[in-house]
């Protein structure tokens, strides 16, 4: 599922999953099952048509693209690819159906075809990384290398010129996500960090944080007590009013020595989603129909606010003993 933010741009909720799992695509990359590329495919088929041709303004587009979308067959406008003679482009939609494809093997199959067209397909080549590379050092210095490749042929001037919007630059989306996946096979080694190196350069190009990778870096700074930079992203985001967000305000104030506000922001938390409690406390349990969405306050949020603050139980254990002093007074409220 996905919420809005405050601008109106949809972020996504991550399927949760470890990295350490083995090669399966499903728990090796949690954003290879996020599977909803029909506004990506649909834009990459835009830019391919607009490409060269002279517009005197965004009217001008607006209005070809629309011609285009009236006139078009409907079909054009799906899941096929943008073209057979632009293989760039054939390799990406190959890289996509590998990304939604409903077995590893099949995956593998299309993400070579993609690479035999495409060797530069960044989807493809992490697909291929995360399915052959079994080894997690290995499988880390693979993606590292990849992303390194695609930080050369982009450039540095693309770089200074999209930062800040990268996401909304629908070129630049798979690198993106392999930036996500790294990020997560740091966090699975235990290279913290590492993992927040990265996490930080993505909202450094994305501020508007699409993939939702906020969630994570505050559950990492919060665990590592690093509360001036805890505080400085809860405050980037200060209509995140989720349960993350929640949850991490009143453990930054604790960590941070301020009772007297933590206790406010707590209670400001338990009602915005008090399964969380109940899960850290095993009065609740996920349900068996888990699958990585939710929706504000219910259980499964409640969970996935868990795992993205899992460092803060391991690394800070006074956390869960003043949440539990607490819990008297804020089932009262």
């Amino acid at each position: 599922m996905a919420k809005k933010t405050k601008n109106g741009e949809t972020r996504k909720k991550k399927q949760t999953g470890s990295a350490s799992h083995g090669a399966s695509l499903n728990k090796a990359h949690p954003s290879v099952r996020f599977s909803q590329f029909e506004t990506e495919r649909l834009n990459r088929k835009i830019g391919k048509l607009i490409e060269g041709k002279d517009f005197k303004n965004m009217d001008e587009i607006n209005s070809f693209i629309r011609n285009e979308l009236d006139n078009g067959s409907p079909d054009t406008w799906r899941s096929g690819p943008t073209g057979v003679d632009d293989p760039v482009e054939t390799a990406q939609e190959l890289a996509f159906q590998s990304m939604e494809a409903d077995n590893d093997s099949r995956a593998l199959a299309l993400a070579r075809r993609a690479l035999e067209l495409d060797p530069g397909c960044i989807d493809a080549r992490a697909v291929e990384i995360q399915l052959t590379v079994e080894n997690l050092d290995k499988r880390l210095d693979a993606h590292r290398n990849l992303l390194a490749r695609a930080r050369e042929t982009m450039g540095q001037e693309f770089f200074e010129e999209n930062r800040g919007h990268f996401w909304g630059v629908v070129t630049t989306r798979p690198y993106m996500r392999a930036l996500e996946y790294l990020a997560s096979l740091l966090t699975s080694l235990g290279r913290y960090g590492e993992a927040i190196t990265v996490m930080e350069e993505m909202i450094d190009l994305n501020p508007n944080d699409n993939q939702g990778v906020r969630d994570s870096l505050l559950g990492l700074y919060l665990g590592e007590g690093d509360v001036l930079e805890a505080r400085s992203l809860l405050n980037r985001y200060p209509d995140d009013d989720l349960a993350v967000f929640a949850w991490g305000r009143a453990i930054e104030r604790f960590l941070s020595g301020d009772i007297k506000a933590a206790k406010k922001a707590l209670a400001d938390a338990f009602h915005s989603n008090p399964h969380v409690f109940a899960v850290l406390a095993g009065i609740e349990e996920m349900p068996d129909d888990y699958a990585g969405s939710y929706s504000p306050g219910d259980i499964h949020e409640a969970w996935h606010c868990i795992s993205e603050l899992g460092p803060v139980w391991d690394k800070q254990p006074y956390v869960i003993q003043w949440v539990a002093s607490e819990l008297p007074g804020l089932i009262g409220t």
